[in-house]
């Protein structure tokens, strides 16, 4: 590339550092935790991998690695590990961040509904390409190994919500959630699977369990949160044969 500005970058990170936060940008914006991925997913109702994805990268909100959450992106000029390392790579090859070819070492990013992690990693380049592509007006880094995650997070609320009432209301009762493969699309390099999401809800007394959707499970909430409506709950509702 013809821009200098990799040189300044650098070379010189602290002026870099200095004038950026001096500003009210984006690059001044908290670096967040990545979610419990190993929890939520069981929610997702699809699940989108590419080998090779093209990314916004100031769409980029968080990570996974605990060191760099709290800082600000461009603090990591200053704080990341291996940032000097990086920083010489950026002065030999800034072209690295402009290639369209699939980035090696790998860099992971996972995207859950509208907003984008380093998911393993890339932090150090992902910060790099977010001070580099400010001054130059480019935000699209490609070649990322991605991942995407529908989550109804509403859903996840909900099978807390009945998960607690149960435990008060039936100890001998629990809830888990179920996720079901639908269908799978894809070709070589990128995939995308669709589920079902339904909860199973067991009477471990009784050693019986029944299958809800969603839309059930929003009744019985409803109903066992009343605890006028409890009674009229088992003898009217579906879950009537465990309870």
């Amino acid at each position: 590339m013809n821009f200098n500005y990799h040189e300044s970058i650098a070379n010189n990170p602290e002026k870099t550092i200095k004038e950026i936060k001096e500003q009210n940008c984006i690059l001044n914006d908290v670096i967040k935790p990545f979610p419990d991925i190993k929890t939520i997913e069981k929610f997702a109702h699809y699940h989108y991998w590419a080998n090779s994805y093209s990314v916004n990268v100031f769409e980029v909100v968080g990570t996974v690695h605990p060191d760099y959450i709290g800082l600000s992106w461009i603090d990591m000029l200053k704080e990341g590990k291996r940032m000097r390392l990086n920083l010489s790579l950026l002065a030999s090859n800034p072209d690295y961040y402009y290639e369209q070819e699939k980035k090696e070492p790998v860099m992971n990013y996972t995207k859950i509904n509208n907003e984008i992690y380093i998911s393993q990693e890339g932090n150090h380049r992902t910060a790099i390409a977010k001070v580099l592509f400010y001054h130059t007006g480019h935000y699209m880094i490609h070649g990322i190994d991605y991942n995407e995650y529908g989550v109804d997070f509403n859903m996840i609320k909900l099978f807390e919500d009945v998960k607690d009432l149960l435990l008060k209301k039936l100890p001998h009762t629990d809830i888990e959630v179920i996720r079901t493969a639908l269908k799978r699309d894809d070709t070589a390099g990128w995939m995308k699977d669709y589920y079902k999401i339904s909860f199973i809800i067991t009477n471990y007394k009784k050693q019986k369990s029944i299958e809800v959707s969603p839309e059930e499970l929003y009744q019985i909430r409803f109903k066992i949160s009343e605890v006028n409506l409890f009674k009229r709950l088992i003898e009217k509702s579906k879950i009537r044969k465990i309870l």
